[in-house]
């Protein structure tokens, strides 16, 4: 399948999440929920891999280039945020540590469970 079909089917989903979040009150993101639904097509196989590979791989080589308009906006608005700009990067700093030990610890467990499973 070419990129740009791939990127079509992408999109789809993101439009289907969209609409889906317009017309149901479901207190979730669309975004969220074009991916929830991505998901559940993978999962169901409904939607191989194959059916993404190219454009998904596009999109993650060029994911900085989607960071450009919230950096943007962040520089427009530094005087909102110079008050508190040391609060912000501790807050930064903390969560992301806070991150990378759930995320090693969740790890751990899950290899933990697995090699009690396996023997």
């Amino acid at each position: 399948m070419d990129t740009l079909k791939q990127l079509v089917i992408i999109l789809s989903f993101g439009f289907l999440g969209e609409v889906l979040s317009f017309y149901l009150p479901l207190g979730m993101p669309a975004s969220v929920l074009g991916l929830v639904l991505m998901l559940a097509a993978l999962g169901s196989k409904l939607l191989k891999p194959t059916h993404l590979g190219a454009a998904a791989d596009y999109l993650t080589a060029n994911m900085a280039f989607f960071f450009l308009p919230a950096a943007v906006t962040v520089l427009e608005n530094y005087g909102l945020l110079k008050p508190v700009l040391v609060q912000l990067i501790i807050v930064g700093i903390l969560s992301t540590a806070i991150t990378f030990f759930v995320s090693y610890g969740t790890v751990r467990l899950c290899r933990i469970l697995l090699a009690r499973k396996g023997s």
